[in-house]
């Protein structure tokens, strides 16, 4: 089995949610020997979703087709429009701090207004809330604030070591995002030194593409794949209807 759980079949360009609209990504990921795919829209489009799309897609494919949201975390948050839905697993994601949204584009510049080792603590203080409020069966990408290079004077796994304490007691996932590679930063989220600590920590991944068109489905997968093997990973985690398995890596 291959999974890739964070593709976003609507991009930046919501609804309409339709078979035929998310067919093109269901093509690429088995033509890419995916055997999974998992629809994580961003959640401004929740109200546009349809879960029927779903088992329609499954009855023509033979890739099982997983429910999921990127949802984003900012403390105090209400996630009741969250509950009752046929949810496979929801994914808790850190895009902004103090509501400045870093990821956005023409918000480069706001990185100067820091000091970098105070953001970078902030950015992860603001994933350990969100891992505990228990909710996400996976935090995304979890070292995105890297994403212009911007690098902080302490090492980012000791700054990001209460998030992950947090994750491994809690049985959170960590995503293995390749999206990185096409940033500015060229590197896989979150890196290499953070995800050793993670296995130390016995943290479950899943390797993801982040993809907002078709041919993004399942790229560098290999590439996260090895990577994970030389630390010693030998499972990726599985979701359906909340609960987790694995599969071999």
């Amino acid at each position: 089995m291959a999974a890739d759980y964070h593709v976003h079949g609507l991009g930046h360009d919501g609804p309409p949610h339709t078979v035929e609209r998310l067919w093109p990504y269901v093509e690429v990921a088995r033509a890419r020997g995916l055997t999974e795919i998992g629809f994580a829209e961003h959640e401004w489009y929740l109200e546009g979703l349809d879960f029927s799309v779903f088992p329609r897609l499954e009855e023509k494919t033979k890739l099982k087709v997983r429910a999921g949201l990127e949802v984003d975390f900012r403390p105090g948050r209400d996630f009741k429009e969250l509950e009752g839905k046929p949810w496979d697993y929801l994914i808790g994601s850190v895009h902004e701090v103090h509501g400045w949204a870093f990821d956005k584009p023409g918000e480069e510049e706001g990185f100067g207004n820091w000091d970098i080792d105070e953001l970078y603590r902030l950015y992860f203080g603001l994933a350990a809330q969100a891992a505990a409020t228990g909710i996400f069966q996976v935090i995304g990408h979890l070292d995105l604030i890297k994403l212009y290079g911007h690098r902080p004077r302490r090492p980012a796994v000791e700054l990001a070591e209460p998030a992950l304490q947090l994750m491994a007691r809690l049985g959170i996932v960590l995503e293995v995002n390749t999206s990185g590679l096409y940033r500015p930063v060229r590197e896989i989220y979150p890196s290499r030194d953070i995800l050793e600590r993670a296995f130390q920590l016995n943290i479950p991944v899943i390797i993801t593409s982040d993809a907002h068109v078709p041919e993004e489905v399942g790229r560098a997968r290999e590439t996260a794949r090895q990577i994970l093997y030389q630390i010693g990973y030998r499972q990726l985690a599985t979701f359906h209807k909340g609960h987790m398995g694995t599969e071999p890596l």
